[in-house]
């Protein structure tokens, strides 16, 4: 792997983006997903290029539709820990972009998420609102209580909620670079990228299944209600992907923001129209669509959604009093 100045050749990048979605799509369940992930050096592709490894590697999750646990790793290496396959994060409830965790005199009460990593994972870190700062520490998951084996928010329960009051003494205060303002941005573009991953496998079913289905003696590709719902699909994943690849060179929080919320959009966008197009087939136990769009669904909660961002984003535009330059088209 050749890298220079912290950006990772092209060419190896497409290689990584192969075998971690081949990894993906090959492990049985999201832990022996972790586990070949950090085989095939996620850990120090993340450590070396963190802003591109995100990029390749949630692409490769969305295309893969994998449950692996890699938004605990992002989380966590932006706020200056080490990452490893043994640490989980807690991460805000759906909608939210909060701290999970508030301390309330000698306790802390945790309401969030954990992804499936958590499930094999020996510490977790938190963020803490203590008083409006933020503190960022590390629990034995033991800590955590017993973690529900089903029951996730999503088919392949990727995510599931918690709630816990644990002990503020058995909160370890962790030795963070980081804040959990970067984690969030951090956050914020990879669930962008997975986003946008996800919407490209359901543009790409929606296509093939209306090239290989006939109606009237030719293809329903050929039916302009049908190329006018792709084609608007492809215009929203389009857009969206540039601005999530805008913030591989610019991590700001604001265009991370809308980043996350125009993919949340276009990931929207597609399902509906794949749905259409692709009608009963969609949702039969053999496909895979209907599980797809319940992941997506999830994900688009995660870090605040494609129907809460907007208001913050407006927020943070009335509070600067001033517009970011306009992307390059």
């Amino acid at each position: 792997m050749s890298a220079t100045e912290g950006l990772i050749d092209a060419d190896d990048l497409a290689l990584l983006a192969t075998g971690f979605e081949a990894a993906m799509a090959e492990a049985p369940g999201p832990a022996e997903a972790d586990v070949a992930l950090y085989e095939l050096g996620w850990g120090e592709l993340l450590a070396a290029a963190p802003a591109q490894g995100a990029a390749v590697a949630f692409s490769a999750l969305g295309e893969a539709g994998s449950a692996a646990g890699l938004i605990d790793d992002v989380v966590v290496h932006a706020l200056g820990l080490e990452v490893s396959v043994r640490t989980a994060a807690v991460l805000p409830a759906p909608h939210r972009a909060a701290a999970p965790a508030r301390r309330q005199g000698d306790t802390v009460v945790i309401d969030g998420l954990v992804s499936a990593r958590a499930q094999m994972a020996s510490i977790a870190v938190v963020a803490v609102d203590d008083g409006g700062d933020i503190a960022i520490g590390v629990v034995d998951t033991s800590a955590l209580g017993p973690l529900p084996t089903t029951g996730g928010l999503d088919p392949g329960d990727a995510y599931r909620r918690l709630w816990a009051e644990i002990p503020a003494a058995e909160v370890t205060p962790a030795a963070s670079t980081g804040t959990w303002e970067a984690a969030v941005a951090a956050a914020r573009i990879a669930l962008a990228h997975q986003l946008v991953g996800g919407a490209r496998w359901m543009l790409a079913e929606a296509r093939q299944h209306a090239v290989d289905r006939r109606q009237f003696g030719r293809p329903v590709a050929s039916f302009q209600a049908i190329r006018h719902k792709l084609a608007e699909s492809l215009v929203e994943i389009e857009g969206a992907a540039s601005v999530a690849a805008a913030c591989v060179q610019d991590q700001n929080p604001l265009l991370a923001a809308l980043a996350k919320s125009l993919a949340g959009q276009a990931a929207h966008t597609t399902a509906t129209h794949a749905q259409q197009v692709l009608a009963g087939i969609g949702f039969t136990a053999e496909h895979q669509f209907h599980r797809r769009l319940k992941r997506m669904l999830v994900v688009d909660t995660l870090f605040g959604s494609t129907h809460s961002l907007p208001t913050e984003i407006g927020h943070t535009l009335l509070t600067q009093a001033t517009a970011p330059h306009l992307l390059p088209l």
